[in-house]
């Protein structure tokens, strides 16, 4: 009972461990964010799923020196006494790497699968690789313990699952550069609703171009050529226009917002 407490009490301090990375903006396809081959601490490749291990138990230790205040056998916290500290306690998955993006060689990786959310210092969330399986990593490797890791900030998926992604990957590696396409919706932030039948345009020096939402909101707008674009909705009470800069991204992918 005293360990749970103590687990409950301390899972906390585990999430704050990754805080600082998992402060991360939405996630963005590689279309938007392509690799940056100059940091040693991001990776990105195909790996084969050679070994995965459990999380292992949570392992409750006192920090020595520290006159933060503790925790009494009968779970009360006493001023001065040791901090206890809770082992992280992360599923290892080890992969041999096949095709590689940024980041590694070819040849065994081992990452530590993270996310965001935990439970008794357990991740969850994170992706479930089991033995044989291929899939597309993206990883960082966190500067402090110098171990990999992935995390909800990170597009690791299956790689059955990551056609467009490898797509884009792909034609990144071999310097060539896709066609670039425009995506989003159109919310009524009055009435809460995504709006059908709005064209919307894109506006920029050599082209416009437009397309018309879908019964959900939705829009795309393909083949747009490299530049620096203005969106609108064509419908009464559009804030906007939004700037989309498509020079160096491959994709853009914006909410336009009505009142």
């Amino acid at each position: 009972m005293q360990q749970r407490a103590l687990i409950c009490l301390l899972a906390a301090g585990c999430m704050s461990a990754h805080m600082a990375h998992a402060e991360c903006a939405a996630r963005r396809p590689f279309c938007e964010a392509l690799p940056d081959r100059s940091n040693p601490n991001a990776a990105i490749f195909v790996g084969v799923v050679k070994e995965v291990l459990p999380p292992p138990p949570a392992v409750i230790a006192s920090s020595p020196g520290n006159a933060s205040p503790g925790i009494a056998p009968t779970g009360r916290r006493l001023t001065g006494d040791p901090v206890p500290q809770i082992s992280k306690c992360y599923p290892v998955v080890r992969l041999q790497v096949i095709e590689v993006f940024s980041g590694v060689n070819l040849g065994d990786f081992e990452v530590r699968l993270t996310s965001d959310h935990f439970l008794g210092c357990v991740p969850r969330q994170v992706p479930a690789m089991g033995l044989g399986e291929v899939w597309l990593v993206d990883a960082y490797r966190n500067v402090r313990d110098q171990q990999w890791y992935t995390s909800l900030c990170q597009p690791t998926k299956v790689a059955d699952q990551a056609a467009e992604e490898l797509t884009t990957l792909r034609a990144w590696a071999a310097g060539q550069r896709l066609p670039a396409h425009f995506s989003g919706e159109v919310f009524n932030s009055s009435t809460a609703k995504f709006l059908a039948g709005v064209r919307v345009y894109l506006r920029g020096e050599q082209q416009t171009l437009s397309a018309v939402t879908d019964d959900r909101g939705r829009f795309v707008i393909e083949n747009v050529a490299p530049g620096v674009y203005e969106a609108a909705a064509d419908v009464i009470g559009f804030q906007g226009p939004v700037k989309v800069d498509l020079t160096r991204s491959w994709c853009g992918q914006r909410m336009l917002r009505v009142k």
